[in-house]
């Protein structure tokens, strides 16, 4: 038996609305007591004053990579970056290589995850390849327990081919995780549409390119009584579409990126190929939105979209660089940076954005700092400013654009059922 007692932390937990000085009891991978403890004999002290301590964090979104793009990241190093980040639980996109679209694959890389030190979600491919001609295995996603379908990277025109998704979705119970974007309107766009693409003469991404994709998932939705997620969104449009179709259904909820409510279109032209995502970095205006968005509960969920690449892919040709950027480890400091400490959002709810809601989402027994609940836990340091520094990543993706900004909310240990990982 083993015994973990964490001492005077200031206890976050955002279902029961703790926020208390007191201490966590852990026996084995659970959590035992939440409240005052003497001295435990045997148990491992860790001393939480004046630290954060808070449900481990939950993503959605991220791309774990491995097979055929090692090179890239590996769910070794992935992991490795994922417990650093204070992240306990992630799902992964199936734009693997190969994709995560049938029984073979699928089971190939849940032989990699078996024994990694955090929870890993797959989730399934909707069409086959991810190539949006025709629908992918999803009848039997079910047997392998997973929670969403998305062809993200991607997104599927063929509305006729989308309205079966929705509705195999709706009949299997999964939620259809949308990576919104109209492929036919300004297919090479590589930056937002504006004044920094005309400043650097490269194609853009217009702000319809996204909302459009939206509309359609949210007009499909409502059609088939599917359950729809809309990912990373970055427009204004987008969060005023979600937040109209909220207050009609409860069928509709989405997320969005610490890169996408932290940084701006500007940001390409201080860090170039670095700062290249997809969708891309927006406006002042589209930022603010996605800000006002999670203070009014338009947005359900806070996740990273991590994306490493290996240096040879962000090449300082923005045209030619790979989309994306590897966010694990600093998503948790520039969440609490710019949301809390910025824009003065209550800590508790910048938490419950990260652990709890998306937990509900995926339907988890997790995201809670209760007694019984499995002990994931992740201890933060609010008021220490630091650096960050890309080439002291343990993820093999150094691109960030985050590298050498300051943040406050690092986390300084995670607990992962009962483990200890600092």
């Amino acid at each position: 038996m083993s015994k973990i007692l964490i001492k005077n932390g200031r206890v976050i937990d955002p279902e029961s609305k703790l926020d208390e000085v007191t201490d966590v009891l852990i026996v084995d991978d659970k959590i035992t007591k939440v409240g005052i403890c003497n001295d435990i004999l045997g148990a491992n002290i860790i001393d939480a004053t004046n630290k954060v301590v808070m449900p481990g964090v939950i993503d959605l979104h991220v791309h774990l990579r491995d097979m055929d793009q090692a090179n890239k990241e590996t769910v070794e190093t992935g992991t490795k970056a994922v417990r650093k980040g204070g992240v306990t639980t992630v799902f992964c996109m199936p734009n693997t290589s190969p994709k995560l679209d049938c029984i073979e694959n699928i089971q190939r890389y849940l032989e990699l995850i078996k024994n990694a030190r955090v929870d890993v979600h797959i989730v399934g491919a909707i069409t086959h390849k991810l190539m949006g001609e025709r629908l992918a295995e999803i009848d039997v996603y079910l047997d392998f327990g997973m929670k969403f379908i998305t062809d993200d990277g991607f997104d599927i025109d063929d509305e006729e081919l989308l309205e079966e998704a929705y509705k195999k979705a709706r009949n299997l119970g999964l939620i259809v995780m949308t990576h919104p974007e109209v492929m036919s309107i300004a297919p090479n766009g590589v930056v937002n549409e504006g004044k920094v693409s005309k400043e650097l003469n490269l194609p853009g991404q217009p702000n319809e390119k996204e909302w459009k994709a939206v509309e359609r998932g949210i007009r499909l939705a409502l059609k088939t009584g599917a359950r729809a997620h809309f990912t990373h969104l970055s427009t204004k449009e987008s969060i005023d579409l979600v937040r109209k179709a909220k207050q009609g259904s409860d069928l509709i909820t989405c997320d969005v990126t610490p890169h996408h409510f932290c940084l701006t279109e500007d940001e390409v032209l201080a860090s170039g190929s670095q700062a290249k995502v997809n969708p891309p970095l927006r406006t002042e205006v589209d930022r603010m939105a996605l800000i006002e968005g999670v203070k009014d509960g338009t947005v359900d969920a806070i996740v990273t979209d991590h994306a490493p690449h290996a240096e040879k892919d962000k090449t300082e040709d923005i045209s030619k660089s790979a989309f994306g950027f590897s966010e694990l480890e600093v998503s948790l400091p520039a969440s609490i940076t710019e949301l809390h400490k910025n824009q003065g959002i209550d800590l508790i709810k910048v938490i419950e954005l990260m652990t709890l809601k998306p937990a509900t989402l995926a339907k988890l027994p997790l995201g809670r700092i209760q007694e019984g609940f499995t002990a994931n836990i992740a201890v933060i340091d609010l008021e220490t400013e630091e650096i960050v520094n890309k080439n002291e990543f343990v993820s093999k993706g150094k691109n960030t654009p985050f590298h050498g900004k300051k943040l406050k909310g690092w986390p300084k240990v995670t607990i992962y059922r009962g483990a200890t990982y600092k």
